[in-house]
């Protein structure tokens, strides 16, 4: 009787390699969707505070404005963002047609970091520069 040499053997560990392969990628995809998400929320807070930031000649009350309207964007239930920490700084404009800037930070939880050994990641920011038009700098 002839021996034959089989495959089979190689087969199953390349299958079981593969298979583990493709688990840390799938797990590994799924750390990276909170930090979309909170990197989007973070933007559209900073955007629209820097909105706010522009529509009033009177400083103070536009970064009030700013911040009220940064942290209802932060809060919508629309971000699916629950576990991130956000932080909101406004800086208001100097004088009449200054710039002024809105930064929101964020942090978020590094998911499945016990299974893949990943490192805790530092803050993030998303900022928007804004500048009031010539016409509302004459409001005063």
């Amino acid at each position: 009787m002839k021996y034959r040499k089989s495959e089979r053997g190689q087969a199953l560990a390349e299958t079981a390699l593969f298979g583990i392969l493709a688990v840390v990628m799938a797990f590994g995809l799924l750390a990276w969707i909170p930090v979309h998400r909170a990197r989007t929320t973070a933007t559209a807070a900073a955007y629209a505070c820097s909105q706010f930031l522009s529509q009033s000649p009177n400083t103070e009350r536009a970064a009030a404005n700013a911040r009220q309207v940064a942290w209802q964007t932060l809060n919508e239930t629309w971000s699916g963002t629950r576990g991130v920490e956000y932080q909101v700084q406004v800086i208001p404009p100097s004088g009449p047609g200054q710039p002024g800037r809105c930064a929101v930070s964020y942090h978020t939880p590094s998911l499945f970091n016990g299974l893949l050994g990943l490192s805790e990641d530092g803050w993030n920011t998303a900022w928007f520069i804004s500048r009031s038009e010539t016409w509302k700098a004459r409001w005063r």
